[in-house]
């Protein structure tokens, strides 16, 4: 699918004035070819031009596109970025382990949030390891950002055995809703992870697996 060159100027507009927040340590998912045939042109030309929006936007965006596909766009899931897309970027992560991380908050909007472990094989991201790191406030407009809201650690768990164990299973989501605004926004960082206890057996390598 073609579109005007005007159509690119209204949507960089459109998602500046929209810019929220994203992962950018360690490197999270980013659109790519997949996303485009799931998603479709308008959304990989938001995601492209600002990584940062809402799901409530992209879900206006994609509202009566024919070339999105609601089935396996899946909005609510890292908000339609595909593992596919993503291979490049898979962590390697060991149970117990701290991961530092860094989430950049381009604009603020009251609310909460929090960090979990998601299933990516399933269709909507299941949580299996919620609250890694939470806030009941986050992002206040009333007061400047708090440090620990934009750079912070996790710890990983140690009870997952080996639902994480190579990749295309697991991602780390951030989870931020600001109710006030109804906006939501979400950023996954692909990962794998070998049971506690246990070690490598083979080199870890990236691009296997068809998972979303």
């Amino acid at each position: 699918m073609h579109f005007t060159t005007t159509l690119l100027p209204t949507l960089a507009l459109f998602t500046l004035t929209n810019a929220h927040g994203y992962f950018t340590t360690p490197p999270a998912r980013q659109p790519g070819p997949a996303y485009q045939q799931s998603c479709g042109m308008q959304a990989y030309y938001q995601m492209s031009g600002d990584i940062n929006g809402n799901i409530q936007g992209l879900t206006q965006t994609t509202k009566n596109q024919p070339d999105y596909n609601p089935s396996t766009c899946r909005l609510w899931k890292c908000k339609g970025l595909k593992y596919a897309d993503n291979t490049a970027h898979v962590q390697k992560y060991s149970p117990g382990q701290v991961v530092p991380m860094v989430f950049d908050i381009r604009a603020p909007h009251t609310g909460s949030a929090n960090v979990s472990i998601i299933d990516i094989t399933t269709l909507d991201g299941t949580v299996i390891a919620s609250n890694l790191k939470k806030w009941d406030v986050y992002a206040s407009t009333a007061s400047s950002i708090p440090s620990d809201e934009e750079n912070f650690s996790i710890t990983m768990p140690t009870t997952l055995g080996s639902r994480c164990a190579g990749p295309g299973k697991c991602a780390i989501q951030l989870f931020w809703d600001a109710p006030s605004v109804e906006q939501t926004y979400e950023s996954c960082v692909d990962f794998e992870m070998a049971a506690a206890g246990k070690r490598h057996a083979r080199d870890f390598g990236v691009g296997r697996g068809l998972k979303d």
